[in-house]
């Protein structure tokens, strides 16, 4: 899926600071696009190779984002 659709649901059935759920997350584009657009996600993943992929996207949404994302993460 593109990610100006994406963008699009995204803002049309999500406030700011509401938080996204993908229970299939693959890649983690609806993750991605909900972190640039002021909400939270929370994505699952089974595919190893896909979460690992989520993650380094995840990281770049971070980057782009005001809040971290994985600040809990780090201290473990």
């Amino acid at each position: 899926m593109q990610l100006d659709t994406i963008e699009r649901c995204v803002k049309l059935y999500s406030n700011p600071g509401e938080t996204v759920l993908s229970p299939f997350g693959g890649i983690g584009s609806e993750g991605y696009v909900a972190v640039k657009n002021g909400r939270r996600a929370i994505l699952i993943e089974l595919k190893e190779s896909y979460f690992s992929e989520l993650l380094r996207n995840m990281k770049v949404a971070e980057t782009e984002s005001v809040e971290p994302l994985f600040r809990d993460m780090e201290k473990k």
